[in-house]
């Protein structure tokens, strides 16, 4: 019978404003939110972040009622599917190598109300962020593990219950015992604190900036 304990283990469009002064000055998100694990960005890169409009590649975008693409954030993401409801095309590596943005651009901080880091993507392949780019560094992302800090840091007891029921849901799809225990080993993971909305319903735009996103999930 699993255990009921958490493990840790402990290792749309944006339309820019001119630039000034005052917008050198961090934002809430900015300070607030740690970023995810990786590379500092060189700071040249701000200087191709474009001031018109940016929009956020079909495949990606938000839509309140139709995803664009089916994808659970909790599996791999070579499971996702264009939806075809919402897209003619299907996600194929041609369509994966599209940039994220129009213009293009190298660098895409996406943010969720559930989660207490930003997760950004940075170009990988090129000088410009990809569809591929999101999909890969968003599963990568969501699969760091959460320390027990950061979890006693929920807002409440009804969250933290919640986090520590998905994690144990987790644990439970793998397909054998040794996998069961291999998983539960690894502890808990920044997907846990979704609560279970892992369904992607695309990125919408901010005030933030062009490169940063709302993550919408259901």
């Amino acid at each position: 019978m699993p255990g009921r304990h958490v493990h840790f283990n402990e290792e749309n469009i944006f339309y820019s404003p001119a630039p000034s002064e005052s917008s050198t000055s961090p934002t809430l998100s900015e300070s607030s939110l740690p970023s995810s694990t990786g590379p500092t960005t060189p700071p040249q890169l701000r200087e191709f972040i474009p001031l018109g409009p940016v929009t956020i590649n079909p495949i990606l975008a938000y839509h309140p009622f139709v995803f664009p693409i089916n994808y659970d954030v909790s599996y791999p993401p070579n499971t996702a599917s264009a939806n075809i409801r919402a897209s003619p095309f299907n996600l194929d590596s041609y369509r994966l190598a599209e940039a994220a943005t129009s213009p293009p651009i190298p660098v895409l901080s996406l943010q969720n109300d559930l989660l207490p880091w930003r997760c950004d993507i940075r170009a990988s392949t090129c000088f410009y962020v990809t569809v591929g780019d999101v999909l890969t560094q968003l599963y990568s992302f969501l699969r760091t593990p959460g320390s027990r800090d950061e979890f006693k840091a929920a807002p409440s007891q009804s969250i933290r219950d919640a986090i520590s029921a998905v994690y144990r849901k987790r644990c439970s799809r793998a397909s054998s015992a040794e996998a069961y225990a291999e998983e539960q080993r690894k502890g808990l993971k920044r997907v846990d604190f979704l609560m279970g909305r892992t369904t992607f319903m695309g990125l919408s735009s901010t005030k933030l900036g062009p490169e940063v996103w709302v993550l919408n999930l259901q």
